[in-house]
């Protein structure tokens, strides 16, 4: 599995701004401020995302309001990747949570609640991974790089010689690298073990690429195989990663946007959730019995409002006015 997801940092001023409001968490701060900063660093999972609020029939019981991050994985269903909440003083008043204000009044504490979790590996596993195993992103896989040296008894000295400068070179560039140089199993084996592990490059060395001063370069995620000189091969390798990187989440954004629809009219709906993967997006009323409706009858769900869409029209189930949301079938 990859590395521990990483830590969500809230620039200070951010913090500050929440900690000043009245009452704090406001939609507007969430939406303009807090979110931009979470997605910005869910980028490193090469995962785009939809960021929006959710309807009263799928927010957190009790809550003011739910906002959440949605994401599309490759099989076309929806995840929930992330989930904030804005409680109000309702668990307060509940479990009776008083502090004193500056005038020395008791007041019912505002309480807020941040849901990024584990899921976000499951997401990585399920946006990514195929039929070889994981693919990872290079910014957070713990092993970016695996040099697997091609081992024979006359030159297997000078091959795992070689090898070690590399390595050398890469871990003094702050790349992390692991040397296969087991010799109980053959080159073949460790190439699916290491693909099966979803390292994002592997660099193959035998003893006819050192005649020739190269070593090869294979992608993980796209299987591409590149020569690169020996003598510059740690530049080529970290080229190579911003690469990767890049290019795989490029790839999950033309995957979004190529499965995600727009329903004129109901039986649209119906018809895009039965036959296509992916998101619909339609107006919607907010009515809980429409969205039930819509729940039994598509089998899909609602997933948010996204944000900065102020687009209203008729509501695809009853006609009522309503505003944008998106329609998928989900996890």
């Amino acid at each position: 599995l990859p590395q521990p997801v990483p830590v969500v940092m809230v620039p200070p001023a951010v913090i500050t701004t929440i900690v000043n409001s009245r009452p704090p968490m406001t939609l507007r701060i969430i939406a303009t401020q807090l979110i931009p900063q979470i997605c910005c660093q869910l980028s490193q999972l090469a995962i785009p995302v939809i960021t929006g609020k959710k309807t009263e029939a799928e927010k957190f019981p009790g809550a003011l309001y739910t906002t959440t991050i949605e994401a599309l994985m490759a099989d076309g269903k929806s995840l929930q990747m992330e989930t904030s909440h804005n409680l109000g003083q309702n668990f307060a008043k509940a479990f009776k949570i008083v502090f004193k204000d500056e005038n020395e009044k008791d007041q019912y504490a505002w309480q807020t609640s941040w849901g990024v979790s584990t899921r976000l590996i499951g997401a990585v596993i399920m946006s990514h991974g195929d039929d070889k195993g994981l693919v990872l992103p290079p910014n957070i896989a713990p092993t970016k790089v695996v040099i697997i040296p091609i081992l024979f008894d006359k030159t297997k000295k000078q091959v795992l010689a070689k090898s070690k400068e590399i390595m050398k070179d890469l871990e003094e560039k702050g790349i992390s690298v692991e040397l296969d140089d087991r010799e109980e199993y053959k080159a073949g084996f460790k190439f699916n073990e290491w693909e099966l592990k979803g390292v994002p490059l592997r660099i193959e060395i035998g003893p006819k690429d050192i005649e020739k001063n190269k070593v090869v370069l294979a992608r993980r995620d796209t299987g591409e195989k590149t020569d690169a000189e020996i003598k510059t091969a740690t530049n080529a390798v970290e080229k190579l990663l911003n690469n990767i990187q890049k290019d795989m989440l490029k790839k999950s954004k033309e995957f979004l946007n190529k499965n995600t629809y727009n329903a004129k009219d109901y039986k649209d709906l119906r018809s895009l959730t039965k036959s296509q993967k992916g998101m619909v997006r339609a107006f919607f009323c907010g009515d809980e019995n429409c969205e039930e409706n819509i729940k039994e009858e598509t089998g899909a769900t609602t997933r948010c409002f996204p944000f900065n869409e102020d687009k209203k029209g008729k509501c695809i189930k009853c006609g009522k006015e309503g505003k944008l949301i998106l329609f998928a079938k989900a996890y």
